[in-house]
């Protein structure tokens, strides 16, 4: 039974699905009712916020025209199953007093397997918020296996992507709850993960409470490193009284987005250095691959 769950890694939900459109039995995959009673949540779910306003929308629409996408289940016992997809309709089929479901019922031996799909199926939805989406892919990473090609192959994204993404999970956790919560956007995240966790914080409330752009942040985080307050490794030792050209200050601003991670151009008469900060060897790969592409 573990090979079919194989076969559809990374296909999408949709594969999963359409391959069975009238109920009907194939190598132990069902579309069947299954009582809502005897399904359990899914213990590989990457989302940890259930946002209660869209259930309650859910719940109408439910209510109003049934479930228009069956959930996916794997079968562990002859009345058990685990979720592998759908949570919020099986939530909000709950809060509407279903009995039933409809729903895709696969036999899948192996945990690993299972977690696979499970995590890059949930992946896939949109409506993951950065950090579930980026925690998603960690849990791939040193639960399944994977390495980041093999996740961008999978979800259908650059490896760059996966990269930046596992990335956020460096940000101190006050910042990591404040982009859950849509306090902060993603272009936040990106300009705050350069600095050290102290800098990161002290930008990032700011950012909160003065509800600045990600422009805005980008030139508080400028401006922040050419007075010599830390980027990660960046240059501690300059003064404010030495202030940098503001060319090369736009320069280092514009590659920072372009690689987002510290940046420092030092100039000096006719010669100079670029530096570009890499924190790990995954890092350095990905900016690899943004500078020979």
């Amino acid at each position: 039974m573990a090979k079919r769950g194989r076969e559809v890694l990374g296909k999408g939900i949709h594969a999963l699905i359409a391959e069975y459109p009238q109920g009907v039995e194939e190598s132990g995959t069902q579309l069947l009712e299954v009582p809502i009673t005897d399904i359990e949540p899914n213990p590989y779910q990457p989302r940890r916020e259930f946002d209660d306003e869209a259930l309650a929308e859910l719940e109408s629409s439910i209510r109003e025209k049934g479930i228009l996408q069956p959930v996916v289940l794997n079968r562990t016992a002859p009345n058990a199953y685990h979720l592998i997809a759908g949570e919020r309709r099986w939530r909000a089929a709950q809060r509407a007093g279903l009995e039933t479901i409809p729903a895709v019922v696969h036999e899948i031996d192996s945990p690993q397997e299972l977690m696979e799909l499970a995590l890059i199926e949930n992946i896939q939805r949109e409506d993951l918020n950065a950090i579930e989406e980026a925690e998603g892919y960690q849990a791939l990473i040193k639960s399944c296996m994977l390495t980041q090609e093999e996740i961008a192959q999978r979800v259908g994204k650059e490896r760059s992507t996966i990269a930046n993404a596992v990335r956020l999970l460096k940000l101190p956790k006050q910042l990591q709850i404040s982009l859950r919560a849509g306090e902060l956007q993603m272009g936040h995240a990106r300009a705050l993960v350069s600095l050290d966790e102290q800098s990161a914080l002290e930008l990032g409330r700011r950012c909160i409470k003065e509800q600045m752009t990600v422009r805005e942040l980008e030139k508080a985080v400028r401006t922040h490193s050419t007075d010599g307050k830390s980027t990660k490794g960046g240059d501690k030792g300059r003064s404010s009284g030495n202030r940098k050209d503001p060319t090369l200050t736009a320069l280092e601003d514009t590659l920072r987005r372009r690689f987002a991670t510290a940046v420092a151009i030092h100039h000096g008469g006719k010669k100079g250095r670029i530096e570009i900060e890499y924190y790990d060897d995954d890092d350095l790969e990905r900016i690899l691959e943004l500078l020979l592409d």
